[in-house]
Parts: C-alpha cells; structure tokens; sequence
C-alpha cells in the first residue's frame, strides 16, 4: 500500500521524505485545487521532481481544477511540462483535461480525482476505459463500496487522514455562490467551517470532524486499496512529518505480518499536531450523522492538558493533567483563544501560570487545551531524511587509471580518474582511501560496504574525494534516470467540434404539479424525485407522462444503480430517457436516451466534445461561468443546456442535519425519521447564517440512507437573457410559481421574484 503524502512546498516535500512517504502528491503554480498551498513553479517543480526520484518517491502532480475555454491552451501547456519533467502522475477532475492529456501527452499517468465524485464501480470500470490508471475514489465510499470498486482495471487510492470536505466529493458551489470563490477551481473559502442555525440551535452544522484510519489500515488493504492519501497541502511541513510517519509504521508493521494499532503515545501526537473535533473512522469505516459532525468544534483545538483554576487580572492559574513546555501554543475557555506559553516547563498534576494578553477572557472551569506542541514541532524539524546504503569498490594500482565502482543495488556506475602514481616514500593504504570515500557528507547516499584494491599506489585524498564525488553525481542521476516514467512521443491537441443541434428545453421537477407545468409550458419534465427506493421509483414511473426524463442521483452505490439501470429498461417504452447524475454513471449501458446534468460540470468545449463522444444527447453548463463565458462555450449552435431558472444544490452532504441534532450516530440506512412525519424529520428545515439568509435542505432518499440536498437562499434567475437551449430546476415552487417562471423564460423576460443572477456577470476565482 502506498503512503502518499501532502507536500504544499518545497519543506513538506521534504518532510515527506524525512517520514517515509512512497509518493507526495502536489500542486503547480496553477490549475491546483488548493491555490493557497505554496505550490511551485517550472524550476521548483523540476528539481522537486528530481528530488524525490533521487529518493525513489514518486510525484503527482495536481491539475484538478475546472478549467475555462480561455484557459486550455495554458492547461495544455502544463500537461506538456509535466510529461517533460516525467512527473509519475496528474490528477484532473476536468473532463476536458482529460480528453486533452489523452490525445496530447498520452505517456503520462492520469488519477481522476476525488472531484470527478467516482464513487462506484461502474465509475471505476468507466475511468478504466478512459485509460484512467488510478481512480481517488469519493471519500463517501462505504468499505464494501471500496472491495466492489477494486480489481476492475485501475489502481484504487482512499482517503485516510485529515479534513474532509463536508459537501460529497468536494463538489460545492456555497464559497463559489456567496462570495465569488470557487471551491471547484481551488479557490474555497470554507463557508463549511462557519456556524449556522438549526432550529434554533447556533452550530458549525457542515464541519466534519477528521478523519483518522490509522488503525484501519489492514482492513482497507484488504478491501483492495492501493494507495492511502493523506490529506494538507495547506498545513504546515510538521503535520506531513508527524501523520506519514504514522502511517509509514502502520503500512511497515502490516507488509511485515506485525501490525500493531497505534499506542497512546502515536494518537496523541496525531491529535496534537491537528484534529478538528477529535477523529473520526470516516465514511469508509461506518461513520455516521453525530460521529460526523460536532457543532461544537469547527477547527483544531488540540488535547486538553488541564483546567484554569483561578484568575486574577491577567493571570491564569491552570492545574495540567498533562505536561506543558515554553513555547507550547494553547487554547484558553469555550472559545479557544490562543496563545503560546512562555514561562518554565511543568508536568502533569503540577500547576502552571498563565500570562493573558489582552482580548483573551478566562474563569475557572475552562479547559485547556494545547494547540500546538514545541517540543513535537522540533523533533518533525529535525527527523533526518532517508538516506540510500552503496556499496563502493575502489581500484587504484600505480601506472592504471583509478577506478570507482558504485552501486545503490539497483543501479552501478564507474568513475574514473587520473593514473595511480607508485609511492615515492609511503603507499596510501587502504585504510585511508576507505575514509575518505565513506565521507558521502550531505548527499543522500551513506556508505554500506568499501572495498579497496591497491598495491603500492600513491593516492592523493583530493584524487579520492574528486572520484567519489563524480562516483555519486553518476549514481544520482542514474537513480532518476531508472525511476523516471517515460515520457513517450507527443501527440496533437484534439479539437473541440461539437455537434449541432437543438437540445428540448428542460424542467427539473419534483411534484407532479410542476411536471404538468413544464409540459404545457413546451418543456420536457425531468423528474429528480425525493425517493429513490425501487417501490417509490416504480409507482413514479407509473405516474410519469410518455417521454418525461428521469434525473439520477448525483452519488449512489452500484446496487443501487443498477435496481435504477433496470428499472430503466423495464420502462423504456415510456421512459423519455435520463439525466446523467456524474461522470461515472457514462459507464453503464442505459436502454434510453441520456444527458449530462449539472453533476457532471462543463466549464469548457473540449469538456463537452468529450461527453458528446460519449453519447450524450445534451449537456449542462456550469452554473459557474459567465454570461460571455456560457456565450462561447455555446458558440456554433450545440446541444448545450443553460439554466435559466432554480435554487442552485450548494451542496450535497452525506450526513443529515436532523439525525445529528438528535445525537444519532448509527441507523442512518434504517432511519424513518422523514417517513413517519416525525417532528424532528429534516422536512422543511434550514440553515441560517449569520446575515439571516437561510439555506432550505433537501432530503434524497436512497436504498443506503439518505443524502441531504443544501440549497441556495434564492433562486438563480437568467430568465431576462433570452436564451434558448434552457433548463429549469423547481424544488419548492407552486405551480403557479413554475408556470410564472417558465413563461417568463419563453418571453425572455424576468420574473419578478427575489433572486440572484448568479455568475452572469460575476466572474469566479
């Protein structure tokens, strides 16, 4: 199982290293989904690459944002630096950089990432297809999702450690929506990390605790992973330090038949050096609702290491039940204002002072918590970098040129001098030479067994340092050269034709009220129904109208997709066809017609040409482009889908508000909650923020549980802009509301209604 850990720069990078990492994965100056990461450029990139080769670690390289028409040729560009510099991997969620790595540099690697929100394996067997040679599976993906995804033709990497985004594979438009960040082009402003309302309740209601699977290593192993990703490309050179030594002990004790759990010892220094709310075991292991989310905690606090037992003024009298050391940062009251200790060390059972500054309120009662440990930090700093054992043969006889023989076990180079001279006085033994060629000082190389030929030779310790040098520069490069992916020949940039062509204008509905609006406005009815359950889904299919589509879920297993895929068929008579709810649901063979919905975002035309290839009789385009933007995206007359109308999904989150409110941390698949009318059911409820905007939830039944569906406090409206080729999406309107908005949307006119325009002229970052 590989250990594949965050480097954000050039210390992570190395930190990585230090702690064993088989691989890192990073970001280039752009195109990352995490911009705020140092990153690096061409030149840094280069000898970041050739770093960890030297190492034998391997690089991939992040190009996982959605990318605009403008900005492919730049996307090209990167994708052909990446084969050059022979980074092992790239990893895209754009399906149009996909279809451009393909044809243009089809020697390098391609992971789809976790945004591409493959969670299945008919995703899985889809990736493979596409040539695809790892597939980062969602991080929704329950253990026996992960076993069914395994074995189909590509590598399969899960996530392990750290935060996870709330919103199901990190598709989230809520930072793109209210604030102009895009999340989806690595530009997200947490909205997730802030405190809302839910009914009546003040709490951080989208922030998962991390995710910690140290200890669950065998069984994902077992279940088929080949890869364990660590997750913080934001954090700090020591957190990578700290979790992928972890990890490495874990991965080593399991390849060895020894595995051990972590001790206390390990868990508490991967608590210290960041958990948010404890940790969890994650989706993978059955965590659920409350195990997920804690309201109360929305970033790291750290372990408690005592209580505040008095104040005066700005003093704090603190009792440890653990040890403090000058330098430690803490967290002081309810609040977690931070602060960094100066003052003596104490340990556990003693008592410590605390100096306040000021802003900083404290009484007694409240914990104490550390944040961050100087001594842990130190020791991260400080953990020594692997080192490759050689072996060396020396050759130096008078009158023959010298000769050093290297080798790392793999690769062997010779280099060679000058003539020995015969010695004068004394010979050099070979002792001395020995000495002088273990001397390997800051390179990488340490020096396993010497052996030395000689027989009367003068060597000059400059002679012996200048071969030995030259010896290692050789074998460096010879350890790059031997792990380095080829690059393979270049091939052509793929045009982008797109096929012309009027795509019906579509409703999303949810009533049947709102389908029989649709159809009398011109409209196809797209169902996008509540409940997925076979028995639900057969008496929909039963009441639909000849033609209506049906809209898949965004995220379902593959039991559940196929019960939907056969239903299909049992009804393609009637059936109008379906809307494609992710990328991965390409891969199955539907007996109707079908369509790329808004899960499956098209930002560019190279996006597009690819889904039309693939049979898709229309796409959506990204609710994140602009006016102008969507203008040339549509450019030509292709079957490109525009919504004109509808609360836009911010985000779709695998654990239900309501059952954690309630403290429920198990049952999720069984729950009846919604079924039964109970009053603590998620209908009708909502969050609120701060500004007294309020974010409806939506609930999406399905065999294995629920999905909730956040929403936007307004509709988006383009209803005044006279598209054609629209869409519509209703989700709490009336029928009178739908009727209004459709025929507004056929006048080109606008409705009246509270709304936003979205992006139409707000360009995202």
């Amino acid at each position: 199982m590989e250990n594949l850990a965050p480097a954000g720069n050039r210390e992570a990078l190395e930190r990585a290293d230090a702690a064993g990492a088989d691989a890192v994965y990073l970001g280039y100056t752009a195109f990352s989904a995490r911009a705020g990461a140092g990153n690096f450029n061409r030149e840094e990139l280069a000898e970041a690459i050739r770093y960890a080769h030297l190492r034998h670690m391997r690089v991939h390289v992040a190009v996982n944002t959605l990318v605009k028409d403008g900005e492919l040729e730049e996307a090209a560009e990167v994708l052909r630096m990446l084969a050059e510099l022979h980074a092992d991997a790239v990893l895209v969620q754009d399906l149009g950089v996909l279809r451009i790595a393909r044809n243009l540099v089809p020697g390098l690697a391609v992971h789809a990432s976790t945004q591409m929100a493959i969670h299945n394996r008919t995703g899985v067997r889809w990736c493979a297809k596409q040539g695809i040679t790892r597939v980062v599976l969602a991080r929704e993906c329950s253990l026996d999702e992960i076993r069914k995804c395994a074995g189909n033709g590509t590598e399969i990497e899960v996530f392990g450690h750290g935060a996870q985004c709330v919103a199901v594979s990190g598709l989230c438009l809520f930072s793109s929506m209210v604030g102009e960040r895009s999340g989806n082009r690595g530009r997200c402003a947490q909205p997730c990390r802030q405190t809302y309302r839910y009914r009546g309740r003040e709490g951080a209601w989208l922030s998962p605790r991390d995710v910690c699977l140290r200890d669950d290593l065998p069984a994902l192993r077992d279940a088929g992973a080949d890869a364990i990703k660590l997750e913080g490309r934001l954090k700090r050179p020591e957190y990578v330090a700290v979790t992928a030594a972890a990890y490495r002990r874990g991965i080593d004790g399991m390849d060895a038949g020894r595995f051990r759990p972590a001790d206390e010892q390990e868990k508490e220094g991967l608590k210290q050096i960041f958990s948010r709310g404890g940790f969890m075991r994650g989706y993978a292991m059955g965590c659920e609702d409350a195990g997920v989310i804690d309201p109360a905690a929305a970033g790291h606090t750290g372990p408690e290491i005592g209580r505040v037992a008095r104040v005066n003024g700005n003093m704090a009298r603190v009792q440890l039940s653990a040890p403090l050391k000058n330098g430690d940062g803490l967290g002081i009251g309810r609040g977690g204002e931070e602060m960094t200790y100066s003052g003596p060390d104490a340990e556990a059972g003693e008592t410590a002072t605390l100096r306040l500054r000021d802003g900083i309120r404290a009484a007694a009662g409240d914990p104490v918590t550390r944040t961050s440990s100087a001594e842990q930090l130190k020791a991260a700093r400080e953990m020594p970098g692997r080192k490759v054992t050689v072996d060396m043969v020396f050759r130096a006889m008078p009158g023959e040129p010298m000769t050093l023989e290297v080798t790392d076990g793999e690769s062997t180079v010779t280099a060679t001098g000058e003539a020995a001279g015969a010695a004068r006085t004394r010979a050099t033994t070979a002792e001395e030479m020995i000495r002088g060629l273990g001397r390997t000082g800051d390179t990488v190389f340490t020096p396993g067994e010497i052996r030395v030929e000689t027989a009367g030779a003068f060597v000059p310790s400059s002679a012996v340092n200048r071969l030995r040098r030259e010896a290692l520069e050789q074998l460096a490069e010879a350890r790059i050269a031997a792990f380095e992916p080829a690059a393979g020949p270049e091939g052509q940039m793929p045009a982008a034709e797109l096929p012309e062509g009027e795509a019906p204008a579509m409703a999303t509905v949810r009533t049947a009220e709102q389908a029989e609006a649709a159809r009398a406005a011109g409209f196809r009815a797209a169902w996008h129904p509540e409940d997925y359950r076979k028995d639900a889904l057969e008496r929909l299919m039963e009441e639909m109208a000849p033609g209506d589509w049906l809209q898949l879920p965004q995220v379902c297993e593959e039991d559940t997709l196929e019960m939907i895929r056969e239903l299909c068929t049992a009804y393609r008579e009637k059936l109008g066809g379906v809307v494609l709810g992710s990328v991965g649901q390409l891969g199955a063979a539907w007996p109707v017609a079908y369509g790329a919905g808004s899960g499956i975002p098209v930002m560019n035309r190279q996006a597009a040409a690819m889904l039309f290839e693939e049979g898709c009789a229309f796409v959506t385009a990204s609710e994140e482009l602009t006016g102008g933007e969507l203008k040339a995206l549509r450019a030509g007359g292709a079957p490109i889908l525009a919504r004109v109308w509808g609360r836009t999904q911010l985000m779709l989150l695998h654990h239900c508000p309501a059952r954690t409110a309630l403290g429920l941390s198990r049952g999720h698949r069984g729950c009846t909650l919604c079924d039964t009318g109970a009053e603590e059911a998620l209908a009708g409820s909502e969050l609120e923020d701060k500004r007294g905007y309020r974010y409806p939830l939506l609930r999406e039944r399905l065999p294995e549980g629920c999905l909730v569906r956040l929403m936007n406090a307004l509709p988006t409206e383009w209803t005044g802009k006279g598209l054609r080729q629209t869409a519509a999406e209703f989700t709490t309107e009336s029928r009178a509301e739908a009727e209004a908005v459709l025929e507004a949307a056929k006048r080109g006119e606008k409705t009246g209604y509270a709304a936003t325009s979205g992006h139409w002229q707000r360009k995202v970052e």
